[in-house]
């Protein structure tokens, strides 16, 4: 099972997303490194494990309010060999029928609405495009459309819970169990509420994929020990 860490970043900075309500987020607060900046976080999860990808939310393209598109281009450029899982909500559905870049993996969030069609297409034209499914608890954030016709899903699946992201709540299973009956044999990343080792423990007795991860790095719940666990 693959660990991903996550940075939410707002205006150039770090901040800590807690239960989708972005208008409120703040300056992310770690244990691993002072500050919140991009590259200073990157470098402190890299300090804990030799990461392989990093989930990038751009939360002023997601808002519309703004993009955060030089701090990317800097991260790609300082950890050139690292995959960067980018969602820029709307300018990804745009981005994505552009070129293809290397080591920048788009996330086409549901919650963007991109309909089937719009999926199917973009999808043809970049199959390693990720679709991330988006809730807030159980309600589904998108066209319900993209729930009925799983044959055009990608090869990996996020199940992204907004309303347990940064709460530590631990993952939704019931909602998980439901997704990854409709996903066959496609890869699934879970994030959200993730609090502890036996929250993995249990996601890997699920078959799990990968999952998406911030809070439980910062405050060091998770650890690096906890982590070598699961990578290979």
């Amino acid at each position: 099972m693959d660990i991903i860490p996550v940075i939410d970043l707002l205006q150039g900075h770090v901040v800590h997303a807690v239960r989708g309500q972005r208008a409120s987020y703040q300056p992310v607060q770690s244990r691993l490194c002072p500050g919140n900046n991009p590259l200073d976080i990157v470098q402190a999860f890299l300090a804990i494990h030799p990461f392989r990808t990093i989930y990038i939310a751009d939360l002023d393209s997601i808002s519309g309010a703004g993009d955060n598109n030089s701090c990317v281009e800097e991260l790609r450029t300082f950890f050139d060999d690292m995959n960067f899982w980018l969602d820029a909500g709307k300018e990804t559905l745009k981005s994505i029928q552009i070129k293809k870049q290397d080591h920048l993996i788009p996330v086409i969030g549901s919650e963007t609405g991109v309909s089937p069609g719009l999926l199917s297409g973009m999808v043809k034209i970049n199959p390693d495009a990720i679709l991330s499914l988006d809730f807030m608890d159980q309600d589904f954030i998108g066209d319900p459309g993209l729930l009925e016709l799983t044959s055009i899903w990608p090869e990996n699946i996020i199940i992204m819970n907004l309303a347990r992201v940064g709460s530590c709540l631990g993952p939704d299973t019931e909602l998980i169990r439901d997704i990854r009956d409709r996903a066959g044999n496609r890869n699934i990343y879970i994030g959200g509420g993730i609090k502890n080792f036996d929250d993995l423990l249990l996601l890997e007795s699920m078959e799990i994929a990968g999952v998406l991860l911030a809070t439980a790095l910062h405050d060091r719940t998770i650890t690096g020990d906890h982590i070598a666990r699961f990578q290979v």
